[in-house]
């Protein structure tokens, strides 16, 4: 008796830890759930901080509720290996919804899944996204910078800043700013998300010209229901325990 209750307890085991194995050469998965999160990854060169001169990679992950595997490509693919995030890539249908259902549970449809195999995929799968839905099934004198002399710069720090403004994460664009300054409207995480997460057209930087060791000039562009906004602001970086940091924001043409 005691053999047969050992056995059945082992049976139930590999039951409850089995993870379901999509199999990439076939296209699977083609569906998903889970929670919607948005993280801004460190990138090039050196894909440890954003705040210490690396390229940032603003992110959509879907956190799944159970762990999966993959397998159907050799090289990439070990089904052994079980995990539960999921890297998903917008498309222009698709950008929109994934910005409003951050921290909300979705549902997903996906085609194009591959295994992750550089270090700009930041989960083991990654797909792109054709559908999403809620689970209630209801939609919803300067120099310009070249992109790699970003590199070790302030620079990162304010492309990451205004990358998460362009996909209305207020929350995230307020943690580039010093701390002491966080509490003033203008940069309170709820306040950016309200404006910058309902324009008719996202904020999209233009350009990055560095003034001095410290300052930069930005350009950018949005709109509003209302009119088309061309922007230009100087903006002063501080550095604080070795990250970069956005100290002030000066608009200079009223945008």
């Amino acid at each position: 008796m005691k053999t047969l209750l050992l056995a059945l307890a082992l049976l139930v085991t590999g039951f409850v830890w089995a993870a379901p194995c999509y199999d990439l050469s076939k296209g699977e998965p083609r569906s998903l759930s889970g929670k919607l999160t948005y993280v801004v990854y460190p990138g090039p060169p050196n894909y440890e901080s954003v705040q210490k001169g690396d390229t940032p990679e603003p992110t959509y992950i879907l956190e799944l509720a159970s762990e999966i595997c993959l397998q159907g490509d050799a090289d990439f693919a070990d089904p052994t290996v079980r995990f539960s995030s999921v890297h998903l890539w917008p498309g222009k249908e698709t950008s929109r919804q994934l910005k409003s259902f951050v921290n909300k549970q979705v549902t997903v449809n996906v085609n194009d899944p591959f295994a992750a195999h550089t270090g700009h995929h930041h989960a083991p799968l990654v797909a792109a996204v054709t559908s999403v839905k809620l689970e209630t099934g209801k939609p919803n004198t300067s120099r310009t910078l070249e992109f790699t002399d970003e590199y070790g710069t302030a620079a990162t720090t304010i492309r990451a800043f205004y990358s998460a403004l362009e996909d209305g994460q207020g929350e995230i664009a307020s943690s580039y700013i010093v701390p002491e300054k966080r509490s003033i409207p203008a940069f309170v995480g709820a306040n950016l998300t309200k404006f910058y997460g309902g324009l008719a057209k996202p904020i999209q930087l233009i350009d990055i010209a560095q003034t001095d060791a410290a300052s930069y000039t930005v350009k950018y562009t949005f709109a509003t229901k209302s009119k088309v906004c061309d922007g230009v602001a100087n903006i002063v970086t501080t550095v604080r325990d070795g990250r970069n940091f956005i100290f002030s924001i000066k608009p200079l043409n009223g945008c």
